[in-house]
């Protein structure tokens, strides 16, 4: 992530709080609950596609939240669709598909490349502060054999509030060590052994909620951008992929009064 986007980040995170103020008035001990289902509308990158690849048709995030008093704890899970790219051609003569391992590569007919990746989040709001601090576990996932990158991370979050009809969120989530296994450094080669990766993951999300008046129901729009990059030691890199989300999205939030 550039010096630009983390200093954007930083500047929005530091303002949205001012905005969400009202929050810290509304404060119960009543749990409440809510719902999101969004849609992308951006750029994938994931090792085998293009740096614009676009989302197809079964893309999607979904995430759950519940709040009681100054606690909350949420699952997202996001699903990314897109074709790889087509910079080969196949023994048969058809579109094809390079895929990089760390010592080796193969070429395979063009796919849908999926990814998948669940978080699990627990907040905590300290008092006086209309903001949560929390932990977060994130699993990364994907049908083309590359690794499943798993990580614990730190962040801060701005949570819309329900009671407004336009509501501003955000949150900047932190991962210094995500990590996962390649089965084989070359997959021409049995013999190769495994090799581990590991990188370092930035997650930001901003956005506003626009609830529909007598209604539980509320649009939500805004920008989510999830990037991996590469750790190096010793000059060398320990990994050979890059994972970008990186675009608006739109979608609907459900939430209990």
């Amino acid at each position: 992530m550039s010096k630009t986007v983390l200093a954007a980040a930083g500047f929005a995170l530091l303002a949205l709080p001012l905005c969400a103020a009202p929050v810290l008035a509304a404060e119960t001990r009543r749990p409440s609950a809510y719902l999101e289902y969004a849609i992308p509308l951006g750029d994938i990158y994931n090792g085998v596609t293009t740096d614009d690849g676009e989302p197809l048709a079964g893309s999607y995030s979904a995430k759950a939240r519940v709040n009681y008093g100054q606690f909350a704890a949420s699952f997202k899970f996001y699903r990314d669709a897109s074709w790889s790219q087509a910079n080969t051609t196949t023994a048969a003569g058809g579109p094809g598909t390079v895929i990089t391992y760390p010592d080796g590569l193969i070429i395979v007919p063009q796919f849908i490349a999926v990814d998948s990746a669940s978080e699990v989040r627990l907040e905590y709001q300290p008092k006086g502060l209309p903001v949560f601090f929390g932990l977060a576990y994130s699993n990364q996932s994907n049908n083309y054999n590359f690794p499943r990158l798993t990580a614990l991370g730190i962040g801060v979050e701005v949570m819309p509030n329900p009671k407004h009809l336009l509501s501003p969120y955000g949150s900047f989530f932190f991962f210094p060590n995500q990590t996962g296994t390649y089965a084989l450094a070359d997959p021409n080669n049995p013999a190769s052994g495994s090799v581990a990766s590991f990188f370092r993951a930035n997650e930001l999300e901003l956005g506003a909620s626009i609830a529909f008046p007598k209604t539980p129901v509320s649009l939500v729009i805004g920008y989510y951008q999830n990037t991996n990059i590469q750790q190096y030691y010793h000059s060398h890199p320990v990994g050979n992929f890059n994972f970008v989300r990186d675009g608006p999205f739109v979608g609907l939030g459900l939430r209990t009064p």
